[in-house]
C-alpha cells in the first residue's frame, strides 16, 4: 500500500488557482449540458449527439466537485454547487447537497473500501449488486445519510430547489427530459462503477489501487474527458494517500510515495 513519504514537493499541492480551475470547469460543464438539452428540445441535435455530450461533459462536473470536496467547505463553495452537488441537472429530488456529500467523502477517505466505509455498498460484494447500487447511489446515499445525520433546514431548502427545477423541466417537455435524465443516470452510474468499484477492488482484494492503461488511451482519455478525470482515476491510490496533491500532479508525485510493509 502506498504511503505519503512527507517529501512531496510543495508545487505539487493543490492551490487556489486549482480550486478556481475546478469551479470554472463546473460552470462550463453546466452551461454545456443545459445548452445541449435546449438544442435537443428544439430538435436541433439528435439523442445520440446529446448522449455523447453528456458522456463527455458530466464526468468533468463530477470530478471537479470531487476535487473541490478536498479544498472547500460548504460555506466556501458557491451556492449553486452547494445545492446541486453531484450533477448540475438533478438526478432526482432525493440527492444530497455538497455538505453531506463532503462529509461522506471524507469518511470514505478515512476507511476506504472497508466495511465501515460509507461508500462500501457500491464498492464491496457481488459485482452485479454493486452495479445496481451504483445505479441508485444518489438515492441510497441520501437515505443512508439521513439515517446517520438526520435532516436539516438547508438540505430541505436545496431539495425544494431541485424539485422546482425538475418540475419546470417536466412542464417544458417531459418525454425529452426523461431521455436526458436517462443519459445522465447512465453516465453517472458508469462513472460511479469506475471511481468506486474499479479503483478500490482488484484481483479479489479491497483497497485503493492504481489503474494501469496504455499511454495512448491515457492521452486520448485526457483529450476527451479532461486531464483531471483521467489522472484522478488512474492515480487514485496516490490521491487517497495525499488528497492535497493536485490531480494534474498525481503521476509526478508517485515517486514521493513509499510502499508500506502491509502490502
Amino acid at each position: 500500500m502506498l504511503k505519503n513519504s512527507n517529501k512531496c514537493p510543495n508545487e505539487y499541492m493543490v492551490t487556489d488557482n486549482d480550486a478556481n480551475h475546478y469551479l470554472c470547469h463546473c460552470t462550463i460543464a453546466a452551461l454545456i449540458l443545459v445548452g445541449a438539452y435546449g438544442l435537443f428540445v428544439a430538435d436541433l441535435i439528435s439523442s445520440w449527439i446529446l448522449f455523447l455530450i453528456v458522456a463527455i461533459t458530466l464526468p468533468r462536473w463530477i470530478i471537479s466537485v470531487h476535487e473541490l470536496l478536498h479544498i472547500k467547505t460548504d460555506k466556501q463553495i458557491n451556492k449553486i454547487i452547494r445545492c446541486l452537488g453531484i450533477s448540475p441537472i438533478p438526478l432526482s429530488i432525493l440527492t444530497l447537497s455538497y455538505s453531506q456529500i463532503r462529509d461522506i467523502h471524507l469518511a470514505h477517505h478515512r476507511s476506504p473500501a472497508t466495511e465501515s466505509d460509507p461508500d462500501a455498498y457500491h464498492i464491496r460484494g457481488n459485482f452485479f449488486v454493486v452495479v445496481l447500487n451504483a445505479l441508485s447511489a444518489p438515492e441510497q446515499s441520501f437515505v443512508r445519510s439521513l439515517q446517520v445525520n438526520g435532516f436539516n433546514h438547508q438540505l430541505g431548502l436545496d431539495l425544494l430547489i431541485k424539485l422546482l427545477i425538475l418540475v419546470i423541466l417536466i412542464l417544458l417537455n417531459a418525454k425529452k427530459l426523461f431521455v436526458f435524465w436517462l443519459f445522465l443516470r447512465i453516465v453517472y452510474t458508469l462513472g460511479d462503477i469506475v471511481f468506486f468499484r474499479l479503483v478500490h477492488h482488484q484481483q479479489g482484494k479491497y483497497g485503493t489501487f492504481r489503474i494501469s492503461i496504455p499511454s495512448i488511451l491515457e492521452t486520448w482519455g485526457e483529450r476527451i474527458f479532461g486531464q483531471t478525470v483521467i489522472q484522478a482515476t488512474i492515480n487514485h491510490d496516490v490521491h487517497h494517500h495525499n488528497p492535497g496533491i493536485a490531480a494534474r500532479h498525481l503521476a509526478m508525485a508517485r515517486p514521493y510515495m513509499i510502499i508500506s510493509s502491509n502490502n
